[in-house]
């Protein structure tokens, strides 16, 4: 796909090239042919005006250049046939078994059986003499609590003092100071009744009992039939289980799934507006290399030069991002950088 892709961008350059040929024949009959009439030359105007190979609608101070649009592509995935189904024919062998039958030697019989009785001891606690009981005092408990007693009440009393000022001689008073003197208690302890005297029931001699043990029947004498089985002995026979049959197995076709790419466009040539020397700055080319480093794209140093090295950024990013141009200014690659121009 990549080969057909340059062979189709190779043609279209050497189109390119005979068209700007065409154009300056063109031109220079137009020069040439002056004298010709001015309807025949109105004529020649349109005409040459109407084809392609000028770009439309062009405004003053706009470049264009005739950019290629490669073809597009998709892939489809179609199942193609690798190998046919056939059926196998497969036999299946008889299979055999071995059957046991069982073939009775000696006939079934009854005897009847004696089971005798079943005995057992029983237990059992029988009263020899009763308890006795007699009644007792509970004497009274008491406790000793303590009780503070009033003695002497709190009073004042004055009492001499004694200061910075002393009696020095008739004439100097003497120091008094009114003294606070503490009540005066004391402890006394009394008898206090916490549980009042009782009476209670106590034994004093146990019941006395003793085991006994008496024979009974657990289970009465009885007989019983027993059967004894028939002998029977076991004799082994090769039976057929399954016949021998055929059957056909089916061996599915085999498929692959190959890739195939249809082209869904041609590839095309197409006037787009574009900057170039006659229309740029510095500044415009700055903003280019700025954007494109900021997208991690490598555009060189920053310098309003469009080298080699910005150009080959151009190019890889109109490549990533689906844009014609080749390496072109296209305005469409300035509005989706963002740059001002």
């Amino acid at each position: 796909m990549q080969n057909d892709y340059e062979s189709e961008l190779n043609a279209r350059n050497k189109e390119i090239e005979t068209l700007k040929q065409q154009l300056g024949e063109r031109q220079s009959t137009t020069t040439a042919s002056a004298s010709i009439d001015s309807q025949q030359a109105t004529h020649s105007s349109a005409s040459l005006n109407s084809s392609d190979l000028l770009p439309p609608n062009a405004k003053a101070g706009q470049c264009f250049a005739r950019i290629y649009t490669p073809p597009t592509y998709r892939t489809e995935a179609e199942n193609v046939l690798k190998a046919d189904g056939y059926d196998v024919i497969e036999v299946i062998p008889a299979v055999y078994g071995t059957e046991t039958q069982t073939v009775m030697t000696e006939e079934a019989t009854e005897v009847v059986e004696l089971v005798p009785a079943v005995y057992g001891w029983k237990e059992e606690q029988v009263l020899v003499s009763p308890e006795i009981t007699e009644l007792q005092r509970v004497p009274a408990e008491y406790a000793v609590e303590e009780e503070q007693l009033l003695v002497k009440p709190a009073h004042s009393i004055w009492k001499k003092g004694s200061g910075p000022i002393t009696k020095v001689d008739q004439s100097t008073g003497e120091i008094m100071c009114l003294v606070e003197i503490p009540a005066v208690y004391e402890t006394v302890k009394k008898r206090v009744l916490k549980t009042p005297e009782t009476t209670k029931e106590v034994v004093v001699k146990a019941a006395v009992y003793k085991t006994v043990k008496t024979r009974i029947v657990k289970e009465p004498a009885k007989t019983v039939r027993r059967e004894i089985p028939a002998v029977y002995d076991t004799v082994t026979v090769k039976k057929l289980v399954t016949p021998a049959t055929t059957t056909a197995v089916n061996v599915p076709p085999v498929y692959e799934s190959i890739d195939t790419t249809i082209k869904v466009s041609d590839g095309y040539l197409a006037w787009a507006p574009i900057l170039c020397e006659t229309n740029v700055t510095g500044d415009i080319i700055r903003q280019l290399q700025q954007a494109l480093n900021d997208k991690s794209y490598k555009a060189g140093p920053v310098d309003g030069v469009y080298g080699v090295q910005t150009t080959r950024a151009v190019r890889k990013y109109q490549a990533d991002n689906n844009m014609p141009g080749n390496g072109q200014l296209t305005i469409a690659l300035v509005d989706a950088l963002g740059l001002k121009y």
